[in-house]
């Protein structure tokens, strides 16, 4: 045999070694570590406007009475009024989402937008439509309402990412249209359909009329859900995720969250018809990310921005001044795999920089090339060994917000 091969064999065999015995050791140890599945799905105070006055299982170190008293006060007001809430990553306010209020579904007005435009990202990352694909825009295509494409100079050429943006940061109805004729409505209810959003649903473009089978509609909970599913990169790519995002932060027309809560880093979308107010999105406060939405509807016939909205920002305030006083997201730590990972780097190194036998090798310098290979070969086994005990982590994280 070669000195190269002496000197590679036992190095490989106590590489392998350890790989095996990290492979066999990773899966018991997140099997032991995973916590078990939790049993609570969207909670809610109650199914008419005014709550239950318990609060509900998922609902941690939220008090929910503030909000149920604020709900019954709204409905004594002829306001139907629906807050949900849900803490992100490892921030604490709650356990999992809440509902308070109303559960039953409302007209969407422009907060299905966010559904719209997370859809044409879905196919942006299936490669099926390209950021920069440009789409012509003619005065057919304009629409009332939010907006400012409608006036720009007919024809426009407009990008898949401009019509995207301005349907989020100025809620623009005619870029609104011209997105989702593009990608299809069809596009949104496969979203609904693979998060599992019912009774979302967005059946007619805006300005449009047609039979209630062809609305556009929401509840509060498939709103949260939404909303977390992106936060939390199980939708988009990470680019998509991130443009998402700043769109939402960059939003122009919240006259409900935003200006509740100066100064708190606010992503969220509007919504208004002469019969809704909605709001959602999320509170950024780092340690502290909450969903937020905030849907209600008035049952009298007065502008829902007039009667409503002072509900909705008592009720961000209310649910901010919690996000602000529950503990932040502990600092992370270690994980099992992340130690494991350094204990395989750690034992590679060194059978990389073990010296030869002499007696083996006869004293001969291991040749650049030989060093070059065993490097390589280590960095492979190192990255393999990685990938899985992440993997198992990934498995590990989803199945305890389950």
């Amino acid at each position: 045999m070669s000195p190269l091969h002496d000197r590679l064999t036992p190095v490989l065999g106590r590489a392998l070694a350890l790989a095996v015995a990290v492979a066999v050791v990773a899966p018991a140890a997140a099997v032991a570590s995973t916590p078990a599945p939790s049993t609570t799905g969207t909670s809610s105070t109650g199914t008419s406007s005014t709550g239950s006055l318990t609060a509900p299982p998922t609902a941690g170190r939220l008090e929910v009475a503030p909000l149920e008293a604020l709900v019954e006060e709204a409905a004594e007001d002829d306001v139907r009024l629906s807050v949900g809430v849900q803490s992100l990553g490892d921030a604490t306010l709650t356990d999992g989402p809440v509902v308070v209020g109303s559960t039953e579904p409302f007209t969407s007005a422009s907060l299905i937008k966010v559904a719209l435009v997370t859809a044409a990202l879905r196919a942006v990352d299936r490669g099926d439509l390209s950021l920069d694909e440009v789409e012509t825009v003619t005065n057919a295509d304009d629409v009332p309402g939010t907006g400012v494409l409608a006036g720009y100079p007919s024809p426009y050429g407009a990008t898949v990412a401009e019509l995207c943006e301005l349907a989020l940061t100025v809620s623009d109805n005619t870029a609104s249209n011209v997105l989702a004729e593009m990608i299809g409505l069809e596009e949104v209810q496969r979203l609904v359909d693979d998060l599992g959003l019912e009774p979302t649903h967005m059946g007619r473009l805006f300005f449009s009329s047609g039979p209630k089978s062809e609305s556009n509609d929401l509840d509060t909970a498939s709103t949260v859900e939404l909303f977390r599913a992106v936060h939390e990169g199980e939708v988009l790519t990470p680019a998509s995720r991130d443009l998402l995002l700043g769109w939402l932060r960059e939003q122009e027309l919240d006259t409900k969250i935003v200006p509740a809560l100066p100064g708190v880093p606010v992503a969220s979308k509007t919504g208004d018809t002469s019969e809704v107010s909605h709001a959602g999105g999320y509170l950024l406060e780092e340690g502290r990310e909450t969903v937020i939405v905030l849907l209600s509807e008035t049952e009298d016939g007065r502008s829902p921005t007039a009667a409503a909205d002072p509900y909705l920002s008592e009720a961000a305030q209310i649910v901010h001044a919690q996000v602000a006083a529950a503990p932040p997201a502990p600092t992370p730590t270690p994980t099992a795999a992340a130690a494991q990972d350094a204990e395989v780097a750690q034992a590679v190194r060194a059978a990389l920089d073990e010296p030869a036998d002499p007696e083996r090798s006869g004293g001969a310098a291991l040749p650049a090339l030989g060093v070059v290979a065993l490097g390589l070969l280590g960095a492979l086994a190192l990255a393999v060994v990685a990938l899985r005990a992440r993997v198992l982590l990934r498995r590990r994280r989803r199945g305890s917000r389950r």
